[in-house]
């Protein structure tokens, strides 16, 4: 037995291309008014701006970044891992800190070219004056603190940044479509008090005091 309020597949769900029509407003409801036709043209345009937009400044932006990483690979390519020795040791473990903690303390490496340098290098807690770290320098010897960037690094930044790009352009999307939305909810409210105003005593008790 049917219950009263269901919907059945064949009789009261409106076809996708309608619900799509409705939703820009192309759909011919007398009930509609210009605000809302005007809404729902703005959002078929957001629409269209993001699937063209998207796919152009994504691949544009990925094209930026990888080319930027290429040559910041080739930079340092003539970086070298080197041993340091430690001057002095790290701090030991302090409560609430973990074993993982780094320190930068004072070393002392030789260069490729041979020369001798001394700077800061990472460190963990605990380790002792004359200990061995590797570290990473440049071609003038100075330590980096960091490894040089690789091609799959430079890779994965990319995708990222792709993947970053098409949320971006989504977000500002969104964002100006609902400041469209706030302005024309501020029209429709300003409309539907004027003609309130002018219809509601026709069918209500309300009484309008007289200028």
């Amino acid at each position: 037995m049917r219950r009263t309020g269901d919907r059945s597949l064949n009789g009261t769900t409106r076809p996708l291309s309608r619900r799509f029509a409705g939703w820009i407003g192309a759909d011919r409801n007398p009930l509609r008014r210009r605000m809302d036709r005007v809404e729902g043209g703005v959002r078929l345009i957001l629409v269209l701006t993001f699937l063209v937009a998207a796919p152009l400044l994504a691949p544009a932006a990925g094209q930026l970044t990888e080319a930027s990483g290429l040559r910041q690979v080739h930079q340092e390519a003539s970086w070298h891992q080197v041993d340091a020795v430690l001057i002095r040791s790290a701090p030991p473990q302090y409560y609430g800190y973990g074993s993982m903690a780094t320190f930068w303390i004072a070393a002392r490496w030789r260069t490729p070219s041979g020369a001798n340098r001394e700077g800061v290098v990472p460190t963990r807690t605990g380790t002792q004056a004359g200990t061995k770290v590797s570290i990473w320098v440049d071609g003038a010897g100075r330590a980096t603190g960091r490894r040089p960037m690789t091609v799959g690094m430079v890779k994965v930044r990319t995708v990222l940044v792709e993947f970053l790009t098409v949320i971006g352009v989504a977000l500002a999307l969104l964002v100006l479509g609902g400041l469209v939305r706030l302005l024309l909810n501020r029209r429709r409210m300003a409309y539907w008090g004027i003609e309130w105003a002018c219809f509601g005593p026709r069918w209500s008790t309300r009484r309008w005091p007289r200028s």
